[in-house]
């Protein structure tokens, strides 16, 4: 997402940005996984803070804007009251019912803000960046299937710190500033029931192995019928306790505490987990220039995202809006301060690069 909104802001101000990705899905942090019961948000599961996606989320005539607010009610119908048992002699209308916002979401899924985002770009999935080669004219990217036949006057990198070291070499300022970045990976679980589990839309729990759930089908936009499908994330200690566990063992360890939390059995039709390994910066770059993003002038190269600021959607998000923002003052100041003829590469031309 940091990638995307480098991008997006840059095309705002008048350049001409390239986003290389190296999967075949747009996301990062927002990504969702499709399924044989529907989809998954498998990243973050709604937004908070102050964001411009609002203003990128618009679609196209007739369709539905792709961020929509998510609340939950205080008071779970029928089968989710709350953590107490529902009696069938208590009216419904003495339930006192209020809805509680939980933040923004994607519509109908998270990855849809990430299409949003891409949608006025030239993105180009499935191509890995292996190195960045910089030179007095610009930057050439080296790729799997050889030399991208581009220069670029600028790079921004928009992965985790360990992905983007390699990349960075023609700055040591960058380098020495990624070197310290750490991660905490954590394990995910999606599970699908046909029966309802009885548990709230959301939920965090302060002992783990669990420490938050999220129900798909109570988010806007998604499909509410059976069967429920739900994204449960274990905590930071338990998942590096089970780091070197393969993902069955790890599944039925989770469903058995998914159990516990529901007090109820929960017949799966869908169960996988997998390890999400840059979930959570621990320990984010630090520098004395600059607090949201990483800009080396002198090769004119930039770092975004959570290698730099915590890993939350609306501070990724604001720290593409300054990567885009410390680019195009680069860009421009550079553009004024050399002679006619000094530029090496296409004017206005600046890349964003996820891999």
């Amino acid at each position: 997402m940091a990638g995307l909104t480098c991008a997006r802001e840059l095309c705002l101000r008048g350049c001409d940005p390239v986003v290389f990705e190296a999967s075949d899905r747009l996301g990062g942090r927002c990504s969702s996984r499709a399924t044989p019961i529907g989809w998954f948000d498998d990243g973050a599961q709604c937004i908070s803070g102050v964001t411009r996606l609002s203003a990128h989320a618009v679609q196209r005539p007739g369709e539905l804007a792709a961020l929509h607010a998510w609340t939950l009610a205080t008071t779970p119908a029928e089968d989710e009251r709350d953590g107490r048992k529902w009696r069938k002699d208590e009216d419904e209308a003495d339930v006192t019912r209020t809805l509680k916002p939980m933040g923004a979401v994607g519509v109908p899924t998270m990855m849809a803000l990430a299409h949003a985002l891409a949608r006025p770009l030239d993105v180009r999935l499935r191509t890995p960046v292996l190195q960045a080669q910089w030179r007095s004219e610009g930057w050439t990217l080296p790729g799997a299937a050889g030399a991208i036949d581009e220069a670029f006057e600028a790079l921004v990198i928009a992965i985790p710190a360990p992905l983007a070291l390699p990349l960075v070499r023609a700055s040591p300022a960058l380098t020495d500033a990624l070197r310290g970045v750490r991660y905490r990976s954590r394990w995910v679980l999606l599970l699908g029931s046909e029966r309802p589990v009885g548990l709230p839309g959301y939920r965090e729990f302060q002992v783990g192995p669990i420490e938050r759930i999220a129900a798909m089908h109570s988010k806007p936009g998604r499909h509410a019928g059976a069967p429920q499908r739900w994204f449960i994330e274990a905590d930071a200690r338990w998942s590096l306790r089970h780091e070197q566990d393969d993902a069955e063992t790890v599944a039925d360890l989770l469903l058995d505490n998914f159990r516990a939390h529901a007090g109820r059995p929960v017949t799966p039709n869908y169960l996988r987990a997998h390890r999400w390994r840059h979930a959570f910066v621990e320990t984010p770059a630090t520098t004395p220039w600059r607090t949201e993003c990483l800009w080396d002038g002198d090769v004119r190269l930039g770092v975004c995202g959570d290698s730099v600021v915590a890993s939350q959607v609306d501070r990724v998000h604001g720290s593409g809006i300054a990567m885009a923002r410390a680019v195009a003052e680069g860009l421009t100041f550079r553009r004024e301060g050399a002679v006619a003829g000094t530029l090496g590469s296409r004017s206005g031309q600046a890349l964003a690069a996820q891999l």
